[in-house]
């Protein structure tokens, strides 16, 4: 580019910096969408990513019926691949005191599934602890106590009753709010806590975790074809050692039962001499006591003090025998018992031995663990809605620059005329102009990335903090998306600039130096209808007439118009999908007052809980409730199970109605109903069989009668006989919907059914509505962020294209100023034009709007919330009025600028 080119080019900037501005903000604006959104799921899984690493979270758990010892662990560690390998012990507790909680213990490890340290300190001694830091955590310093209400086994498997919170900590293994499943209490893990190894006294570990020697990114290509086909692999690994454990163990008890029999063998014997041995004593005293009374008969006549002092003697001798006899009977009827009783267990040890099972294995990865693979879809949401607004954002860009520049071309024809008779190249002219559109991309886009990629991944991580540990967010600079936001930028500018200046070069010089003549006026549609038409003001006329002549401006204004419409209804509808979905809840579907969890209870409740729900309900509804997992693939999700014996009357407690509003019939036996959630995320529709398992491993097998709107939680509903009969056992009652006297004080309500033993918590569910409510409100920094966007591109929008429209029509501005035009009638002649295309632009934003909202929140799935798809008509108000907000913002800006349009120049000759 010569220096009389780039001195024209500079000078062009400083005078058109309005133009130049606005192509460097639009640019700005789209690459900072653009960029900030696609790189906020690569950030967020990065943060998570480093946590993990940090911490080296398991590949594998590995679980066996029958534990693992130091040799299994030992084995495993040997493997090709594995970098670490240790056992672990874990149980669930259930703590004493007035609120009963249900805690997961797990044993410290040293190299696998790392904490980290919040506050306090590390445990030291067996009956302390480390809780994690969370809402139901207690603080540095509480001690409880297990209750007795824990089985024999865990207790007998803690070396204390009482333990210590020393400190709080974050897990590897729990980086959201969920928890899993337990089948003790009521079926909810309140927290996790992480003991010393020394605090168990148990023989095995429980779990086994396996490390392999990898730091593939979590849920990249690489990891997952790394662990490609180890699945089985270490299947038959785990199955081979707990076979081998098996082997030794029934060995072993078979030993200990042939050892036992003949031990049996031999004591009988034994005992059988013994008694024998007795007996003939006995038998000999017999024959000796009976001679000598034959003697004493026969003197008892002739010597009567002999025979006095002879039988004195022989009583004494009889009584001994008798004493004998019985000692001998006794001694006989104990062997007898004995031999009998070791028979039985005997019989019992080869009954037991006969029935013992192989060992059953279960080798479950990193998507088993609810926290990982809950993150890796939650995470997509952004991914997903940045698959549809930075094209928006991408095309009103494009089309900016191509309108600018375009028109900048147009305005310089002259010029470029006589740069191509001064002999100046065709590339030299060109990259002007290139230079010009290219070096505002640049900036904007340099602008742009570094806003977007900063700001944009640190806000909507902000929401993502409610459900998901608090961890640092590092800023991720990602080259290949660098490139592209650079390339598509340089493609809207200088490919749209290239593409104008190769249609004007094509041109001679000597044509080039004349002006384009200008278009021909043509009748328009409205014309025809005679009684409209004529009664049109003349100035009204020419506005119509100017909408349609100049059709490329036309098209341009109504598809950014529209398409920037469409991205505020998107936005507004957002809002409104998500913020009122805890009052659609518990307002319209949840319609009780409280839920009460309560102690295991058999099938019916005491007396004195019955008479407590009388005192203080109106009424209540009695459940079984628990969390299973939906098995779906091979990954696994938390649901709620509620099972009812009957559904009469649970629409005082529960409606069930479809997301069409339809009231649905309850689950008959073998079927269930399930949220709409639950349907639409994991492929469960009506008529198909769902699968669900406990953590012993007991699976359901039931019809899915019906989906049911829900906006809370994955729930399922079914009766109590359905999973009693595939069970094979009663299900207890721990769980009641409950409605409140009217006029009640619900607090007061709340204490006193608590007070009661049986009760272990109650819930207000307008409580949790507005807990809820705050929580996801946050969610309005993403909504905030689509707004605020949106409106910028539409400002900037409407600011360059009226700009190029009263810049295309300065001389025609110039004549009606001439012709005696006051300021408002010449500002009404060339605005009213951006009114009316505003009008059409909106009405086709808001029809486009609606199809983007619903594109978007189906893309939109936050794990424990499902949202409706609205939006209200107030949205639709708000969208029209900051649309022409911002076309009547412009229009003052624009009056300006006509005003300082110069009468002369209507009366310059073209040549």
């Amino acid at each position: 580019m010569g220096s009389a080119v780039r001195k024209t080019t500079l000078r062009e900037i400083r005078g058109t910096f309005g133009r130049f501005f606005a192509i460097m903000a639009i640019i700005a604006l789209g690459v900072g969408f653009f960029t900030g959104v696609r790189i906020t799921t690569p950030a967020m899984v990065d943060t998570v990513n480093r946590f993990l690493e940090e911490k080296q979270l398991y590949d594998y758990r590995l679980l066996s019926s029958l534990g693992w010892q130091e040799e299994d662990i030992a084995d495993f560690k040997s493997r090709p691949d594995v970098r670490a390998a240790e056992g672990a012990y874990s149980l669930d507790i259930i703590t004493a005191g007035a609120r009963e909680y249900v805690f997961r213990a797990h044993s410290l490890t040293d190299n696998i599934n790392g904490i980290k340290l919040i506050s306090g300190r590390m445990p030291q001694a067996p009956d302390e602890c480390i809780m994690e830091n969370g809402k139901d955590s207690f603080p540095v310093g509480t001690s409880f106590s297990i209750s007795d209400e824990n089985s024999e086994s865990v207790k007998n498997a803690l070396k204390s009753s009482k333990f210590t919170v020393v400190g709080t900590a974050d897990s590897s293994m729990y980086i959201n709010f969920e928890r899993g499943t337990t089948s003790v209490g009521n079926g909810e893990i309140n927290a996790f806590i992480y003991l010393p190894k020394d605090a168990f006294d148990l023989d095995v570990y429980t779990e086994a975790y396996i490390r392999f020697d990898q730091d593939y990114t979590i849920y990249s290509d690489e990891y997952d074809s790394f662990m490609d086909g180890r699945d089985k692999q270490w299947e038959s690994i785990a199955q081979f050692r707990a076979d081998m454990r098996y082997d030794d163990i029934y060995s072993e008890a078979e030993s200990k039962l042939n050892d036992g029999k003949s031990e049996l063998e031999k004591n009988r014997k034994e005992g059988r001499e013994k008694l024998d041995s007795a007996k003939a004593d006995l038998d000999s005293a017999k024959a000796q006591l009976d001679e000598q009374l034959a003697q004493l008969e026969q003197i008892k006549d002739v010597m009567p003090e002999q025979y006095a002092s002879g039988m004195e003697q022989y009583n004494s001798g009889l009584a001994e025998y008798e004493s004998g006899l019985a000692d001998y009977e006794s001694s006989h009827a104990d062997f007898e018992k004995q031999i009998s009783d070791a028979e039985a267990d005997i019989q019992k040890g080869e009954t037991d031995l006969a029935k013992m099972k192989k060992p059953e294995v279960f080798v479950l990865d990193r998507n088993t663990n609810i926290g990982y693979a809950c993150f890796e879809n939650d995470s997509e949401i952004v991914a997903q809605v940045a698959r549809i607004f930075p094209v928006f954002f991408i095309l009103v860009a494009a089309l900016v620059c191509m309108t600018t520049m375009s028109r900048m071309v147009e305005e310089q024809r002259t010029q470029i005329g006589v740069f191509k008779a001064l002999g100046y190249s065709e590339g030299t002219i060109m990259g002007k102009f290139m230079f010009y559109s290219g070096l505002a991309a640049l900036i904007g886009c340099v602008l742009g990335y570094g806003a977007g990629t900063y700001l944009f991944p640190k806000i909507i991580w902000t929401t993502y903090e409610l459900m998901y540990l608090k961890l640092p967010m590092h800023y991720l600079f990602d080259k290949k998306l660098a490139f592209i936001a650079l390339a598509v930028s340089l493609i809207c500018s200088v490919g749209t600039t290239w593409f104008s200046c190769r249609m004007e070069l094509s041109e001679t010089a000597a044509g080039l130096m004349r002006p384009k003549a200008p278009k021909a006026g043509k009748r328009v549609f409205l014309e025809y209808v005679g009684f409209i038409w004529k009664r049109m003001k003349f100035l009204h006329k020419v506005s119509i007439r100017n909408i349609f002549r100049y059709k490329k401006r036309f098209f341009m204004m109504i598809l950014g118009i529209g398409g920037c419409t469409a991205l505020l209804v998107t936005g507004f509808g957002l809002k409104d999908s998500i913020a009122d979905f805890a009052e659609m809840q518990y307002g319209d579907i949840q319609v009780a007052d409280a839920s009460a969890s309560l102690r295991n209870l058999g099938e019916a409740l005491p007396e004195e809980l019955e008479n407590v729900f009388a005192e203080n309900t109106s009424d209540y509804s009695l459940l079984y409730t628990g969390t299973w997992d939906l098995l779906y693939g091979k990954k696994v999700k938390s649901v709620t199970v509620n099972a009812a014996e009957s559904f009469e009357g649970m629409d005082k407690y529960f409606k069930f109605r479809s997301m069409d509003g339809i009231e649905l019939a309850p689950p008959a036996d073998g079927e269930a109903i399930v949220s709409h959630s639950i349907a639409e995320r994991y492929g469960i529709k009506t008529g198909d069989t769902m699968k669900l398992r406990d953590e012993n491993m007991r699976e359901l097998e039931v019809k899915v009668s019906g989906v049911f709107e829900n906006h809370v939680y994955n729930v399922v509903f079914m009766g109590r006989k359905t999973m009693e009969q595939q069970l094979g056992e009663k299900l207890p009652i721990n769980y009641a919907f409950l409605n409140f006297r009217s006029g009640a004080d619900t607090y007061k309500t709340t204490a006193a059914l608590s007070k009661n033993g049986n009760v272990t918590a109650v819930l207000v569910f307008t409580d949790l509505k507005e807990r809820l409510s705050k929580m996801m409100s946050s969610l309005d920094y993403i909504v905030l962020i689509v707004i605020i966007c949106a409106a910028g591109l539409a400002f900037i929008v409407l600011y360059n294209l009226t700009n190029i429209n009263i810049t295309e029509r300065v001389r025609e501005i110039a004549t009606i100023k001439v012709l005696g035009f006051f300021r408002r009638e010449t500002s009404s002649y060339v605005l009213r034009e951006n009114v009316a295309l505003t009008a059409i632009g909106t009405a086709i934003g808001l029809l486009l709007g609606i199809f983007v909202h619903r594109f978007v929140m189906a893309q939109i799935r936050v794990d424990m919330v499902d949202f409706s798809v609205r939006i209200l008509p107030k949205s639709f108000i708000y969208s029209i009025i900051l649309t022409f907000l911002f076309t009547f913002i412009v229009d003052l800006f624009m009056e300006i600028k006509l005003e300082k349009i110069n009468m002369a120049e209507s009366l310059k000759s073209v040549e």
